[in-house]
């Protein structure tokens, strides 16, 4: 029997301090400690390992996580909040849950437009 959203009410509950690391993660990548044992009373399997990678990009998977009900269900929060919804389409993510049971979230920015206008504008060159 497939596993269906088991891990939202999980996922809901840490979808606040998700949030703020999300907006935090703009000045470097971070991290957040989630408790072990909520993990295993929620999922099925006690020694089943709840480690994932989730790279989203326009509130899009980017990898393959079909298989993994608890990156599914954490997209399916994320994309149920409109805060969540928004950094999502304004920046690229990378969501990590170790072994460890850290919760490791990096983002990075769309590309600069200034940056590329900048190398297509050549400098006018200055006389000494």
């Amino acid at each position: 029997m497939k596993e269906s959203n088991i891990y939202q009410s999980l996922w809901q509950k840490y979808r606040p301090v998700i949030l703020i690391k999300m907006r935090e993660s703009a000045a470097g990548p971070c991290e957040y400690q989630l408790s072990k044992h909520e993990f295993e009373a929620t999922g099925e399997k006690k020694k089943a390992s709840y480690g994932f990678n989730l790279e989203i990009e326009r509130g899009q998977a980017k990898n393959n996580i079909k298989g993994i009900a608890i990156a599914r269900d954490l997209l399916e929060v994320l994309k149920s909040s409109a805060t969540a919804s928004t950094l999502m389409q304004e920046r690229k993510y990378k969501i990590n849950l170790g072994k460890d049971y850290k919760l490791k979230i990096q983002s990075f920015g769309p590309e600069a437009p200034a940056a590329a206008a900048e190398e297509a504008t050549p400098e006018a060159p200055t006389e000494e």
